[in-house]
């Protein structure tokens, strides 16, 4: 067989072998949640929960570009005990989008007015946190590589309450703060950009990102062991990227029949040699 038709086979067989990539994506976002126990030794446990608010998500392909909104939300729970203690949630407009395209994905949480916080006998003030706008960001790209990040943006924080007079908290510094900015007081944890990361990134990464997150570890209010989150401002995004093995086009599957007929008519048209036997 003469080079041409050799080289033509050879790359036949290699545009059908050639391995093609898998990608999606997928993103979510939420204005909020709250998950929480309070257990009064010996007596009862109170739960308080809030399913995530304004929840939009998607994945791809094919692209999408979701949202959700609810215009406000009001939320109050008494916590059990012998000394009353409530937990208040209010907020304005909450609006949550997540987008993308099999390559890559958005999603960002927007709280207008919050106000949140737990209140003791007589209304103290034993925890209260507010904010004009709170918004959070999550991306991810597989787009030239897996990339992915995460942010926050805080305006007009106010963080006020008799659990709070130790930890200092300049709330100037918690605008854009770095990721999971950590104050912490027996048992009470508040994170702001708070950043978990997704995948193993080598198929696939992402980034779960919450504004805030107030996190209760057997907090002791009163009587009361208070446990769960309130989530604040969530999104995330999700990318994959893997090597599949390719199904061929059609073009190649026509490019692959051009080559093997090549092949098979330059063998039949190749010259047959006749061994002679001479004779003394």
């Amino acid at each position: 067989m003469n080079k041409p038709l050799t080289m033509l086979a050879a790359l036949s067989a290699f545009a059908a072998s050639t391995p093609a990539l898998a990608q999606s994506a997928s993103s979510s976002a939420y204005g909020l949640s709250v998950n929480e126990t309070a257990t009064v030794p010996g007596l009862a446990t109170v739960t308080a929960t809030v399913a995530p608010v304004a929840p939009a998500s998607g994945s791809a392909p094919p692209s999408y570009n979701n949202s959700n909104q609810v215009a406000s939300v009001t939320e109050s729970a008494a916590l059990g005990g012998v000394v009353p203690l409530n937990q208040n949630l209010s907020t304005g407009l909450i609006t949550s989008t997540a987008a993308g395209t099999p390559t890559s994905a958005t999603a960002t949480s927007t709280i207008n007015n919050l106000s949140a916080g737990l209140t003791g006998l007589f209304d103290a003030n034993v925890l209260s946190i507010g904010a004009t706008t709170i918004t959070s960001t999550s991306q991810a790209s597989s787009a030239g590589g897996l990339t992915t990040s995460g942010s926050s943006f805080i305006e007009g924080l106010r963080i006020t309450g008799t659990l709070l007079g130790s930890l200092g908290i300049d709330v100037n510094a918690l605008v854009s703060a770095a990721p999971n900015t950590t104050f912490s007081v027996a048992g009470l944890s508040l994170i702001f950009n708070q950043q978990s990361m997704l995948g193993d990134g080598i198929n696939s990464i992402g980034t779960a990102t919450n504004a805030i997150q107030l996190n209760f570890n057997n907090f002791a209010a009163g009587t009361r062991l208070l446990n769960g989150t309130i989530n604040i401002g969530h999104s995330e995004a999700f990318v994959t990227s893997a090597a599949v093995a390719a199904v061929p086009e059609p073009s190649t599957w026509a490019l692959m029949l051009i080559g093997f007929g090549a092949v098979g008519l330059a063998m039949r048209r190749k010259p047959s040699r006749t061994l002679q036997l001479k004779t003394a």
